[in-house]
């Protein structure tokens, strides 16, 4: 497999007070994923395929386009979330406090971190 596809950098954490920790992160060549139980994929059993529709999905969601801040004040409960990726000569690192980015697709209003979450399912999944 061709090492285009392939990121620098990858980091993705969400925190719910309740419903505890997902993330994922490139480490030697190996994914760690937590979501909740950890789990190792080394990113060379991931398709070329699969890499190019995960990219194109970040694409469309219009991840390159975030804010570097998304914060919103309550008292009680919340999340948090950061995006760090660097691929090719592009780069993201944003994060949030209890509020998250919105993308408009059509006529409906899609959450940009549960897009993100559908697009790494899609990219892990191995069979």
């Amino acid at each position: 497999m061709s090492n285009n596809y392939l990121p620098k950098k990858l980091e993705i954490k969400y925190s719910h007070q309740i419903d505890g920790t997902k993330s994922i992160k490139l480490l030697n060549g190996t994914l760690l994923v937590n979501n909740p139980n950890p789990e190792l994929i080394d990113i060379n059993q991931i398709d070329e395929e699969k890499w190019i529709e995960f990219w194109d999905a970040v694409e469309k969601i219009g991840l390159w386009d975030l804010e570097e801040v998304y914060e919103s004040c309550t008292l009680d409960g919340g999340f948090t979330w950061k995006i760090e990726i660097e691929y090719g000569n592009r780069e993201i690192n944003s994060y949030g406090a209890n509020m998250e980015p919105k993308i408009i697709m059509g006529d409906k209003v899609y959450s940009v971190l549960e897009e993100l979450y559908k697009s790494i399912e899609e990219l892990i999944s191995l069979d």
